[in-house]
C-alpha cells in the first residue's frame, strides 16, 4: 500500500515523513514544483510533483495511493494576498479531495487547526464544542474552517475523510514559522529576552511534534470518517510556559511586559511597513487578537477513540531544549526521572 503525503517538507511533514519510512511504510511525498525535497532523497523516497490547484496533475500524483496524508497549507501570519489562504486551504483542499476521489484513495486525514473551533472560556475546547459568536483572527484560522465545510460532501461520494486538528506544535525540525514555538524556545534561551503580551496570563495548548506525528497515524488507522480530533499535550499560561521552561535549562531571561495597547500599535505599523515596503512584519493585530484569548483544549476523544498519549510539557521542552544545546543536565531524565 503506497501513502500519499503533501506537505512532507514542511515542520509537521518532515517528522511524520521519517516516522513513516522508518516504520517500513510505502510512501509517495507530494510536492509543488521548485520545492526542496532533500529528506526525501536522503530517506530514498518516491516523489511527485503536483500543484494543489490543478486536480489533473494531482490525480496523477495520487495515482496508485489508496491513503493521504494532506498536511500542505498556507501556515502563516501574513500574506500581501490574504485571498491566497482560501485559494491554498480551501480551493487546493478541494482539488485534493476530487483528485483523491478519481485515483481510487480510500481514506484522507486532513490536517487542519485546532483554532477553527474558538478560544476557550471557563472550560477546554473539545470537539463537541461550538465557537461562540466571535470573527474569525487571521485568514489562516478562517480557511482552515471553511476547507472543514466542504468535506461532507466528499463522505457523502464514499471518500473516508478524517481531521486531525493539532494545537501549538513544538519540537526539533525546522525553524520556520510553523514551528514559531520552538523559535520562541531558542530566543529565550539564546538571547535570554521574551515578551509577555498582558502579563502572560492567557492559555494556551502546547503538543511535541512526534506524538502529532504519531496522533495523525493512529487518525488514519482508527478515526471515524467525517469526525476531528484534537491532537493536543497540556494547558498552560505563558507565564507557567517560560516557568518552566526556566526551570528545566537553567537559564533566566529578561521578561518584557507588553501592554496589550503597545502591542496593537506596533502590529499596525508593522502592517503598514509590509504592505509598503514589501517587508514580512515581526506581528499582526490578528496574531495579538489571538494571543489575548485562552485556547486550552482537551484531547479526551483523541485519547479514548485512538489511544492518542502525548508527553507532558515538562518531557517535551526538555527534549527540545536538549536539541537546542541547552539543557539543564541537572534536571531529571522524563523517561525515568533519574539524574543525568
Amino acid at each position: 500500500m503506497t501513502i500519499g503525503l503533501t506537505g512532507g517538507t514542511g515542520f509537521i511533514g518532515q517528522v511524520l515523513l521519517e516516522k513513516l519510512v522508518t516504520e517500513g511504510q510505502s510512501v509517495r511525498l507530494i510536492i509543488r514544483k521548485g520545492s526542496s525535497a532533500r529528506l526525501a532523497k536522503k530517506l530514498s523516497v518516491e516523489t511527485a510533483t503536483a500543484n494543489l490547484n490543478e486536480v489533473n496533475s494531482l490525480k496523477a500524483a495520487l495515482d496508485g495511493c489508496c491513503q493521504v496524508y494532506h498536511l500542505a497549507a498556507l501556515a502563516k501570519n501574513f500574506d500581501p494576498r490574504p485571498e491566497n489562504f482560501y485559494r491554498v486551504n480551501v480551493d487546493g483542499f478541494r482539488s485534493l479531495l476530487e483528485a483523491a476521489l478519481a485515483a481510487g484513495v480510500k481514506r484522507v486525514v486532513f490536517v487542519s487547526s485546532s483554532v477553527v473551533k474558538g478560544p476557550s472560556s471557563q472550560e477546554p475546547v473539545s470537539e463537541n464544542s461550538t465557537r461562540p459568536d466571535i470573527s474569525f483572527f487571521t485568514d489562516y484560522e478562517k480557511s482552515k474552517a471553511l476547507a472543514e465545510k466542504i468535506i461532507p460532501k466528499y463522505l457523502d461520494r464514499g471518500l473516508e475523510v478524517v481531521i486531525a486538528r493539532p494545537t501549538r506544535v513544538y519540537g526539533p525540525g525546522q525553524l520556520t514559522e510553523a514551528n514559531s514555538v520552538t523559535r520562541m524556545i531558542r530566543s529565550y534561551l539564546k538571547y535570554r529576552i521574551c515578551l509577555i503580551l498582558n502579563r502572560g496570563q492567557e492559555i494556551g495548548n502546547y503538543v511535541y511534534v512526534d506524538d502529532v506525528a504519531e496522533g495523525l497515524q493512529l487518525t488514519m488507522d482508527k478515526g471515524r470518517p467525517g469526525e476531528g480530533y484534537i491532537l493536543g499535550g497540556q494547558n498552560v499560561s505563558l507565564r507557567e510556559f517560560y516557568n518552566l521552561l526556566e526551570e528545566i535549562s537553567g537559564r533566566k531571561a529578561l521578561r518584557l511586559k507588553i501592554s496589550t495597547s503597545l502591542a496593537i500599535t506596533i502590529a499596525k505599523l508593522e502592517t503598514i511597513k509590509a504592505r509598503k515596503l514589501g517587508l514580512y512584519p515581526l506581528i499582526t493585530t490578528g496574531w495579538v487578537k489571538t494571543f489575548l484569548e485562552n485556547w486550552a483544549f482537551s484531547h479526551q476523544k483523541a485519547r479514548e477513540e485512538l489511544g492518542y498519549q502525548p508527553r507532558n510539557l515538562r518531557q517535551g521542552l526538555r527534549l527540545t531544549c536538549n536539541w537546542l544545546g541547552y539543557l539543564n543536565k541537572r534536571q531529571k531524565s522524563p523517561e525515568t526521572g533519574d539524574d543525568e
